[in-house]
């Protein structure tokens, strides 16, 4: 992949919602090329489409996903551009081998230890070779419980905009109640607005309005077809952040369907 097709696939802002597929663990080569073959051309007037393997399939799956019109993320990026990190890969080498996205600060990552010091970092890494970050943010069961969502959510989006140079409105929040991952349980979408809306508030903020206008602030939570239209109806739902319903060409083709 050419870096001018990179280019291309980034410029994705809020005038159509956009959809991410978080393949996580998941998928082998010979499955992900299955995968593609069976789905339909996914570039449509509907919605955008980011699709993020693990490591392993990056590059031998950036031409299949170019042809079915989806953009190619990367699951994770290191702090750091260069050094003595065993297993860690940096953000020259994503956008090298035609990476446009990265998801930074998911809920699996923190709880194995991540810190907001070093998803800002990681922020900071991904905006200096031109990759679009994925920020994820979200409460657990018992901070819920606690009343502490606002606060919680407030502390993450602050440390992650540390990382964002000001003028630079390439960006993206993805809000993901970690109650709701994986658990077949969703966020209301009134629920969800009101926490995308207060967002977009803090954005405004901390940025200003024409920043805050411009990022798309995805949900992520169990999401399914039977759920995605009536979530981006919202005003301030862009798209979802789709985990285990990425990963069967049937479900995911049903999310793309039910936003047309």
């Amino acid at each position: 992949m050419e870096l001018t097709d990179v280019a291309e696939q980034s410029s994705i802002g809020r005038n159509k919602p956009l959809i991410v597929a978080n393949w996580k663990m998941n998928m082998t080569l010979q499955e992900a090329r299955a995968f593609f073959g069976q789905l339909k051309d996914a570039s449509s007037e509907h919605c955008d489409v980011v699709c993020c393997p693990p490591y392993p399939l990056l590059y031998p799956l950036r031409e299949l996903m170019q042809q079915a019109g989806i953009a190619l993320g990367a699951q994770n990026i290191h702090e750091k551009s260069k050094g003595a990190h065993t297993g860690e890969v940096h953000g020259e080498l994503l956008f090298e081998i035609g990476c446009s996205h990265v998801i930074i600060g998911h809920s699996e990552r923190r709880a194995a230890g991540e810190t907001d010091e070093q998803i800002a970092a990681k922020v900071q890494q991904a905006i200096a070779h031109s990759l679009i970050p994925i920020v994820c943010v979200g409460e657990t069961q018992l901070q819920r419980e606690m009343g502490l969502t606002k606060e919680i959510i407030r502390t993450q989006v602050e440390s992650a905009l540390a990382g964002v140079s000001d003028g630079h409105d390439k960006f993206i929040i993805a809000y993901e109640p970690v109650w709701a991952i994986g658990t077949g349980k969703t966020a209301l979408p009134s629920d969800a607005q009101n926490i995308h809306r207060d967002i977009r508030q803090l954005l405004t903020e901390k940025k200003g309005s024409g920043f805050a206008n411009e990022v798309p602030i995805l949900y992520g939570g169990s999401v399914s077809a039977s759920n995605i239209k009536e979530l981006c109806a919202r005003e301030d739902i862009d798209g979802a952040l789709v985990g285990g319903a990425s990963l069967q060409v049937n479900s995911f083709e049903a999310i793309l369907t039910a936003l047309k």
